[in-house]
């Protein structure tokens, strides 16, 4: 499964970007908001959510953690299909999405392309009390602080977590490996916290 992309920005479509890891082009799906943060020619790093189906395997790119888990928390919505979701994020950040859905905003809701009264209602009937933990309100029970004040260190929190680790453990992992200057990049923070995370207990 592909977790995450580092490559040149090719070509960028209507719903798309071409994104060339020395010399492989991967189609990426992505969000309005996010398409418009790319160029062509320029510098790209992308979190992926890989999804096989029977007739091809699809990608869906973002620039950070908190729009990706969104994306998967709105995905495992009846009804609700990776095209919704990224219309959803491109109407709303994930911040907006949180309110709109813990305050019952329908209104914010169906702002996004295609989103109708009944699906929107869905999505808060399902998601009001599941947010996922970096897109949640401040001061509801889901937030878990970063350890340091960085996009870096949310996202690899947001990583540790989603991949089962408790938060007190998951924050210890993340700290040591960010106060490394050697783990500047996403990949290599995480290989240092998943290694220091898989080491027996003295």
């Amino acid at each position: 499964m592909i977790a995450y992309l580092r490559g040149v920005c090719q070509a960028i479509g209507e719903e798309a970007v071409v994104v060339d890891v020395r010399g492989v082009g991967y189609l990426v799906s992505v969000s309005e908001r996010d398409r418009a943060q790319h160029s062509v020619g320029g510098d790209t790093e992308l979190l992926v959510h890989t999804e096989v189906r029977e007739d091809a395997i699809a990608l869906f790119g973002f620039l950070n953690a908190a729009d990706r888990d969104m994306f998967r928390a709105l995905t495992g919505v009846p009804g609700v299909g990776p095209k919704a979701a990224l219309a959803l994020l491109s109407a709303l950040e994930p911040a907006a999405l949180a309110a709109a859905i813990q305050g019952e905003k329908l209104s914010e809701l169906t702002k996004a392309k295609g989103i109708g009264k009944r699906t929107a209602e869905t999505i808060v009937v399902k998601l009001r009390d599941r947010l996922p933990v970096v897109a949640a309100l401040p001061g509801s029970a889901a937030v878990t602080a970063p350890v340091v004040g960085s996009p870096l260190a949310a996202d690899l929190l947001s990583a540790l977590l989603n991949l089962g680790y408790r938060p007190q453990a998951a924050e210890s992992a993340a700290a040591t490996a960010l106060a490394d200057p050697a783990n500047s990049r996403f990949d290599l923070a995480l290989r240092a916290a998943l290694a220091l995370l898989r080491r027996p207990a003295s």
